[in-house]
């Protein structure tokens, strides 16, 4: 018998923040009264504000936290102020709004940035934080968004097909995990009041379309414009498969990734293979219109 998987059917251990290398920690209380916890890593914010640079935000799946993406924290640290951010309720993050909807969702991340002084940020996301950085193009929150690598996205809740997904094994035994890990940070709190307040949203939310980011500027067109990257897996289970193709149509001048041998969370199952496309992601930029080929 084989002693070897496919990578996308591996779930690996849930790594860890090392909070030691954090510049900055703590609760942030945004203009709406929400408090989120958040973390920053890598270059000083202050050194990369005062260059002119963008720092990165890193937003995770529902129901998890930022210990999530520890391991691209641990790869971006080096040459980038990377910011990560517990979702409202999630983590270290206290469960405060009980009453959910993308678009105050978005707001409530706007208003940290709003905190922190960070006018633009570079959103690197997968799931529901992904959910959120589409949000923030949806309500009214482009200009803060330098560009984004937005990994798996549903555009049409009524789309899901949940009893397909909950009979992933993979979906149960993460359930079963972040249940324990949101325990562990919510003492005295139900998970059942937590992931019910989510539930309730995700079974009318969201319903986007093409019309819906028709406000947005387009790349190439003014500088304005957020350079979009709308990135899949090709066994992604967890979202049905013509999603993407279709949502890669929304915003025009945005660019289509679908990784190879790419599960929906390859993030942890194929870490090497992600950080590339995201170094990818981060040198993409425009170039002058006099190197525009001529006819």
């Amino acid at each position: 018998m084989s002693q070897e998987t496919v990578p996308w059917d591996v779930f690996p251990p849930t790594p860890k923040l090392d909070l030691s290398r954090a510049n900055q920690q703590g609760l942030v209380t945004n203009p709406r009264g929400i408090r989120l916890w958040h973390a920053v890593f890598g270059i000083p914010l202050e050194k990369t504000l005062l260059a002119n640079r963008v720092p990165i935000l890193l937003m995770h799946g529902g129901v998890s936290s930022s210990d999530w993406n520890a391991l691209q924290v641990e790869y971006l640290a080096a040459n980038y102020s990377v910011i990560v951010l517990d979702l409202p309720g999630h983590g270290r993050s206290p469960f405060d709004d009980r009453e959910l909807s993308y678009e105050k969702l978005a707001g409530d991340v706007a208003g940290v940035l709003d905190v922190l002084k960070v006018n633009k940020v570079a959103i690197i996301s997968w799931s529901e934080g992904t959910m959120l950085a589409w949000s923030m193009l949806a309500y009214g929150h482009h200009r803060r968004v330098d560009r984004m690598f937005a990994y798996s996205v549903l555009d049409d809740y009524r789309k899901a097909d949940a009893e397909k997904v909950m009979g992933i094994w993979m979906v149960g035994e993460y359930f079963t995990r972040t249940q324990r890990e949101w325990e562990e940070t919510h003492p005295g709190e139900k998970w059942e009041d937590f992931l019910g307040a989510w539930m309730k949203m995700w079974t009318r939310e969201p319903i986007w379309t093409a019309e819906t980011f028709k406000h947005l500027p387009v790349r190439g067109e003014s500088k304005e414009a957020p350079i979009v990257w709308v990135v899949t897996g090709d066994h992604d289970e967890w979202i049905p498969p013509e999603t993407h193709d279709r949502v890669a149509k929304f915003i025009r001048n945005s660019s289509y990734l679908k990784m190879p041998s790419a599960g929906h969370l390859t993030f942890m199952q194929q870490p090497a293979m992600y950080h590339r496309m995201i170094e990818c992601f981060l040198e993409d930029t425009n170039v002058p219109s006099t190197l525009k080929a001529s006819l």
